[in-house]
């Protein structure tokens, strides 16, 4: 088998891991939304924040009663049910913190006076206060003078709850992570994605070879993405247009090696049926879901990297 064989089978490979990927961040997305995973998690998050061991007691319930979560709160049908928002900014954290701490008196105006309410505040836990000490130390440090304490105080607030919800948006990515990868192993099952198959029906078959490097040529050209990072808005953005060229993609392609023949579905993989066999499925499926776990963006990446080392190799044979 020669190297330009090898390439056009792994480009085929790339492109039909792109294609459940989406499939999976589709999925993925639907039951996150559906369960509100996203706000659960930083309700969590607000919670350890506060200090309390439950995202149920008072105190956390007190912030996210506060009018100005309530409104950031835009569930639709199921909004006396819903877990809260999925996203609240640091200005918002603070304004519907400070309403908490001054617990109905009049706006501080100095450090002095706002660490005096946090002190006599009986629903604030121990550590919480000690937190928030600690904060207005630094913020006394920074200051210029006396008036700029207040404003400071707000800084080492906000990026207090920032530095925490980094943290809690790293916890969230490593169980997605999990979550889509059963999920992924669930879609090669039912799909019947084998990659043992998938390679093996590729090798056996040039037509498909060409019109898949085709298609992949048309894919990576046609989008504007050079590299997709981890940033939400691009990586959004990106994925919009990669999910409309393999759509165009796939129609244009001739039956791809996956799914069940309904007739017989045990002939394709099992002829003649053996242990081995039995165990290459297996195999194959968990290779699959391995894969198409790792997302679309790390696979149209990699196949932008496959076809230009392609292109650039097709260059070099035709000026030799």
């Amino acid at each position: 088998m020669n190297l330009p064989t090898v390439l056009n089978i792994v480009i085929g490979l790339i492109l039909i891991y792109i294609i459940w990927s989406l499939v999976l961040s589709e999925i993925q997305e639907l039951i996150a939304t559906l369960l509100e995973w996203r706000a659960k998690n930083l309700k969590d998050g607000i919670a350890q924040l506060f200090g309390e061991s439950s995202s149920d007691d008072p105190l956390v319930s007190k912030f996210y009663n506060n009018p100005l979560i309530q409104t950031l709160n835009h569930k639709g049908t199921n909004s006396s049910k819903s877990k809260g928002p999925s996203y609240i900014s640091a200005s918002s954290f603070y304004s519907a913190f400070m309403d908490i701490i001054q617990a109905g008196k009049e706006i501080p105006k100095t450090l002095d006076e706002l660490m005096n309410n946090v002190e006599n505040n009986p629903e604030l836990p121990e550590g919480l206060k000690q937190t928030l000490s600690s904060l207005s130390k630094k913020a006394k440090s920074q200051a210029e003078d006396t008036s700029k304490e207040i404003s400071q105080m707000e800084t080492e607030v906000e990026n207090w709850f920032n530095s925490s919800m980094e943290r809690l948006s790293g916890v969230y990515k490593r169980n997605a992570k999990g979550v889509a990868l059963i999920i992924a192993l669930a879609i090669a099952i039912i799909a019947n994605v084998d990659t043992i198959y998938i390679v093996n029906s590729l090798s056996q078959d040039k037509a498909l070879q060409s019109t898949i490097e085709r298609v992949a040529n048309q894919v990576v050209s046609s989008n504007s993405c050079l590299q997709i990072t981890d940033s939400d808005t691009n990586k959004a953005d990106c994925l919009t247009g990669i999910k409309s060229d393999v759509n165009q993609a796939y129609t244009n392609l001739s039956p791809l090696p996956f799914g069940w023949d309904l007739s017989h579905p045990l002939k394709k993989q099992l002829a003649p049926f053996s242990l081995e066999n039995v165990v290459k499925i297996f195999v194959g499926w968990l290779l699959t879901g391995i894969a198409i776990s790792m997302g679309a963006p790390f696979w149209f990446d990699l196949l932008s990297t496959v076809i230009n080392v392609r292109n650039t190799g097709n260059k070099i044979d035709t000026k030799s």
